[in-house]
């Protein structure tokens, strides 16, 4: 796939996934020489995309490489310190980021790329964010810490992901500066998408389903959500068709616990809590019990304690693309239909669909068990964003 000949610099990637970030060094003109990961799913699809080796590998302290190199890229595991994989307090993944960067220093690398979640940079993660400069400053590295957005790259989502760069030496430098050459959206990334092309399947669900229904009853840019109001959130009270009927006096009292849940804290944690039917009487004076109950058994509300909730307090499911911006983050999860929403079609995203949304060429090739290939996606690096860090380290290496 490139011409490696005239390399500018030795390349080796650890937890390499897919190869996101490693194709774009290889784009870049970097020898690419060997890429480790320990999911045997991620190694063969990074071997049927030939700009590199990968080899299954468990990457601990105790591993070490075997060849000098100019550049180690690397993308330990991120569920640890993000917001939407389950926060769990001192997950053993997260040692893994530090292992990187002592890796990192034994190896004494020119350049080293280590990419993760935005939410490395929150106050609960900074502990390790602060070890892992600690380590590389004192093995003699400069460190940029950055948050870049994939969208700044070209990228057609609202991706954001923390860059660490750190160059051996003690001279500051700058960190990649992303470039655009038009704003990116969702029906520019799908022009031209056939139906031949690889790993490209589109599924619908079947006529009068619930997800075909619902899908129905959700426009661009929207999605099915209870707790939240506004033109974006459709509840499940406006989808009759499979929800049931409300009357006008019973939307009322739903959406005014909306607003009451949000507003009316008793908890310190999480963002809403459930109301008390003086509450509700604060609003709506003429509300009685039977009506509360003939909601609950519906399934629009549930009770607990003598306090009353919404049923369904996600926040937003069956999230429809708007085809004239970003995408959401794509995610492992980006192919259930029951999460995102196809921007003009009543179907999830498939492969080849989510591929595109982070930028990876159609030639990319993907496995077909489709949930490993959704997995992967997610997890990677887009294309353009690693072609730019590339090149800026292309750059500094100079």
């Amino acid at each position: 796939m490139f011409d490696t000949n005239n390399s500018i610099g030795r390349v080796v990637s650890l937890f390499s996934g897919c190869g996101g970030l490693d194709y774009g060094f290889a784009h870049a003109g970097f020898n690419v020489q060997a890429a480790f990961d320990n999911d045997e799913h991620a190694v063969s699809c990074y071997n049927l995309n030939h700009f590199g080796k990968a080899k299954q590998q468990v990457i601990d302290e105790s591993w070490s490489l075997e060849a000098p190199v100019d550049v180690i890229v690397a993308g330990p595991p991120c569920q640890g310190f993000s917001t939407g994989g389950g926060y769990t307090e001192n997950d053993p993944r997260n040692s893994l980021l530090l292992a990187t960067c002592r890796l990192v220093v034994k190896s004494k690398a020119r350049l080293a790329v280590i990419e993760n979640v935005a939410a490395l940079t929150n106050k609960r993660n900074q502990e390790y964010l602060t070890q892992a400069q600690e380590i590389l400053v004192k093995g003699g590295y400069w460190c940029s810490v950055q948050v870049y957005s994939a969208a700044d790259f070209g990228v057609a989502q609202r991706r954001k992901r923390t860059v660490i760069l750190a160059r051996f030496g003690n001279a500051p430098f700058r960190g990649p500066i992303p470039h655009k050459t038009e704003m990116p959206t969702v029906a520019k990334a799908f022009r031209g998408i056939f139906s031949s092309l690889q790993a490209h399947n589109p599924k619908f669900p079947k006529p009068n389903s619930k997800h075909a229904v619902i899908a129905k009853r959700i426009g661009a840019g929207q999605k099915l959500c209870n707790v939240r109001g506004g033109d974006a959130s459709i509840p499940t009270w406006d989808i009759p068709e499979w929800f049931g009927q409300t009357s006008s006096f019973e939307k009322q009292i739903l959406t005014t616990i909306r607003a009451l849940r949000r507003r009316n804290r008793k908890r310190d944690f999480g963002d809403a809590d459930p109301v008390s039917l003086s509450e509700i009487k604060m609003e709506i004076p003429q509300v009685s019990q039977d009506q509360l109950t003939s909601l609950i058994q519906r399934g629009f509300m549930r009770s607990s304690d003598d306090l009353y909730d919404l049923k369904d307090t996600f926040n937003g499911k069956y999230r429809r693309l708007d085809p004239e911006d970003v995408s959401p983050t794509v995610d492992t999860r980006f192919g259930d239909v029951q999460l995102f929403l196809h921007p003009t079609e009543n179907r999830g995203l498939t492969v080849r669909e989510a591929a595109r949304l982070q930028g990876f060429p159609d030639e990319f090739v993907f496995p077909e068990q489709e949930k490993e290939a959704y997995r992967l996606i997610g997890n990677a690096v887009p294309p353009p964003m690693s072609i730019q860090i590339a090149e800026a380290c292309r750059e500094l290496l100079a």
